[in-house]
Formats: C-alpha cells, structure tokens, sequence
C-alpha cells in the first residue's frame, strides 16, 4: 500500500541525521482509505450495536491520523449513484463475495472491511469480518467475534487490532492497551496524588491508591494484576507493590536506604532496577524481591539514576552527571561494562528502551526547552519527538510504535495542568489521551491488555 512508502522514506531520511529536531507533517503522508461495509444495519436489534463498534472503529482509527474512514450507507445504493451530502456509494458485497477489486481502485479505495451481524438465541451480537487490500487483491483476514452489550467497546477495539496490524505492518494492536500514571487532584497548593489506571480509549477509569500518601513512578509489573510504585513512606520514599484485585500494598525489601525510579525486569519479575541514595550519593541497584537481597551496579560519586533494562536483560541504560552534564550512559548487567550513550549536547534523563529493542526513548532539556526523544540503542541517529513547556516520562506502547508522556502546554491556567499525550514515533503525529478532565496526568506507564 501507498501507507508503507512514506513512512519508510521518514525513517530511512531521519535516520541519516543526528541530534537533530524531526518536524514531519503527517498531512503529506498519503492515509489508507477504508471503507466499511455493513456497519449500517436496518433490523432494529441490530443497528444499536452495529453503530456503537463503527463508531468506536472510527474514533479509533482516526485517532492514528493513518486511514480515512468511509462508511457504507444503508439501504445501498446501485454503484455509480450518488448519495446525499456528495458522497459517492459504492455497491453492497455480501460477507461471502469478493469485492470489484478494480471497482474499488478506480474509486480511490485501499481497502474494504466487510460485516455481517446476526443475534443468537440469548441476545448475543455475532459479528462476522473480512478485510481486503484493494491494491494487492487479497484478503487480510476474517473474524468471527461474539459480543454481550456490554462488550461492544472490547469488539470494536479488537477489530481495530486487526485493522492496524493488517495495514501497518505492526505485530501488536494497542486499542484494547492501558495506561497506569499518576493522578493530580484538588487545589494548587495542596495537590493529591493518586496511582491510577485506565483503558487507552479512555473507559475504565480507576483510582488504586488512597491519597493519603505522595506516590509516584508507577510501572506494569511482569505479574498479572500486580503494580510497583513510590510511596513516600516513613518520611523517604520507598518501593511498593500493589494486587490491583484487592488492592493490598506491600513494600518491596527492607531496605532502609531511600530508593526510587523502580524499573522491571523484562523476564524476571524478581528482579527490578532502582535508584537508591546512601550516604548522600544516588546509585543504581537491583533487587531480587523473592530473596529480599539487593545488588549495587554503580559505584561513583556522580548521580546514577532512572535506569532500565533493555529487552533481552543483558544491558541497562540509565543518566548520571559523572562527567559533567547529566547523560546518557550503558553498563552490561554484571556491572563490568560502561560507555556513554548520548553524545548530543542538553540535559538527558529518563531512558527507556522500547520492547523490540531498537530504539531508546529518553527526555531532555537544551536551551531552556524540554522534549521527548529517541535513539537507537547504539546512541546514533537521535531524533527529538515533541516539546513543550513540559514535557517528561516516555514510556513505549507494546507494539514499540508509540511513546505515551506527560505533557504541560504552560505555565498559567488549564495550560499548566499535565496531561497524557501520545505520539507516533514515525509519523510525529500526536494526540493527547482521553484522561478526567478535572486532573493532572503524570508518571505513565503502558501496558498490554489483561
């Protein structure tokens, strides 16, 4: 599809500049034009559902600025005739017929989504799906998806899974994805800080800690229902777990140094990175939970913190002022070997590598602008994301294709209240997540769907 050229052309021409500010404008990228075929259905039992999962596909889909979404009106009309507001119909094809491949391309059409819905003996909705590539005159893949009323949203967010790894190439949907971050609630002055959780459509909205206590940092753990946090715990933070089931915290070791930043192991969920002060000077550690030991990676004077793991847990990456300005540096996972990692000019913290391991997410601040950037994992080919007044805690979607951060657009008003953005790391295009309207966002994390 045309889809696959541009972007390949962005990444191979950003890839041949470092440290540099990519703006792309995703209004030059030529969209995949879909169409949607019985969505738009005349039986009174099923037009509800069946305009509740088109409308969800469409926010969906559009939300990625990758397709333009066409739906196909009901009754169809005969090909060729034209439908109200100006819009050409394009004719009916039943679930079990193949498209007018040569139709379809002549209208401009990438490709077409075709539905069919029946209800069973209990009220369930029963969806049938097939999609085609118009251009390559193939289809792309066929579902049959059961839904209660209640399960409309997890359909349509299935099927738009299928959409976008279909059309983009991606191995992983993030539609049916979530989000953990920190809630900013009540008055300036005396600000409540809450660990919250909540769908990447913006349903399911859940607030995990009391308030009582500053908590900060919340990461998915490798365990089911289980979270990590810092809680300012006995007047110096500390790390904890939280069952997202019953909500019971635990504190993770007994260790009496103040510690923070805690970052998971990627195969081991025993093991996790943190920044630990003793003695006045920040380090990093891991921890092994199940043996309540810790193991210290670094040994300078410098401020070591923010580390992560790369994918295959033989690397860790992490900022520290050692040299000078805080950067970014690499030390294999038995602490033996260290080199730099950035070698552009600013302030680095934050590293994180993405889950593919190609590509190292970090934050930065140069000339009094902060911004949300990435590298590949040798430290080469830096590209700076987006910006603003504040701009901080990137953290990876699960397909690697996105960075999810916080993001304040001021210093006065509504401006200066974070909230979560998200941006296509190929495309630059960004759009800010559907969190409660009357609280700040900071801290998030990105996890795949339970």
């Amino acid at each position: 599809m045309r889809f696959f050229i541009a972007i390949l052309l962005i990444f191979i021409h950003s890839q041949s500049f470092a440290n540099a500010v990519f703006t792309v404008n995703n209004k030059d990228i030529a969209k995949t034009k879909i169409l949607f075929i019985g969505f738009d259905q005349r039986d009174p039992y099923l037009r509800s559902p069946s305009f509740d999962i088109m409308e969800r596909l469409r926010n969906n889909l559009k939300n990625t600025d990758l397709f333009e979404v066409i739906k196909q009106s009901a009754p169809p009309l005969n090909a060729g005739n034209a439908s109200l507001a100006g819009k050409v119909e394009y004719p009916q094809v039943e679930i079990d017929g193949v498209p007018d491949f040569a139709k379809y391309a002549k209208a401009g059409i990438d490709a077409v989504i075709m539905a069919k819905f029946n209800r069973d003996s209990v009220g369930n909705v029963e969806a049938r799906v097939r999609a085609y590539d118009i251009l390559d005159q193939r289809q792309l893949f066929g579902k049959v998806y059961t839904a209660s009323k209640d399960s409309y949203r997890k359909v349509a967010n299935a099927i738009s899974n299928e959409i976008f790894k279909a059309i983009t190439g991606e191995k992983i949907g993030h539609f049916d994805s979530q989000i953990l971050y920190v809630a900013e609630t009540g008055a300036i002055k005396n600000r409540i800080k809450r660990i919250a959780k909540i769908d990447f459509d913006g349903e399911n909205h859940r607030y995990l800690t009391s308030g009582r206590d500053l908590v900060l940092s919340p990461v998915f753990s490798k365990k089911r229902d289980e979270i990590f946090y810092v809680r300012y715990f006995q007047n110096r933070p500390q790390i904890f777990s939280l069952n997202l089931q019953n909500l019971r915290s635990d504190k993770v070791g007994g260790f009496r140094i103040t510690n923070f930043a805690p970052a998971i192991h990627p195969q081991n969920p025993d093991l996790l990175l943190l920044s630990a002060i003793q003695d006045g000077n920040s380090d990093i550690y891991e921890i092994n939970i199940t043996q309540n030991a810790a193991r210290r990676l670094t040994k300078d004077e410098g401020i070591d913190t923010t580390a992560s793991y790369s994918p295959d847990g033989k690397y860790i990456a992490f900022a520290s002022d050692r040299a000078g300005g805080q950067k970014l540096y690499l030390l294999t996972v038995d602490g033996y070997s260290l080199r730099r990692l950035s070698s552009g000019s600013g302030t680095y913290s934050k590293p994180i590598w993405s889950p593919d391991g190609k590509l190292i997410a970090f934050t930065k601040i140069e000339n009094g602008q902060f911004y949300i950037g990435v590298m590949l994992a040798d430290g080469s080919s830096e590209r700076l994301l987006a910006s603003g007044y504040l701009v901080e805690g990137a953290k990876f979607s699960p397909n690697s294709r996105y960075l999810v951060f916080s993001k304040k657009k001021g210093s006065w008003g509504k401006d200066s209240i974070p909230r979560l953005w998200v941006v296509d790391i190929l495309t630059g295009h960004e759009f800010e997540l559907p969190t409660p309207e009357d609280e700040g966002a900071i801290d998030p994390d990105w996890g795949s769907a339970n």
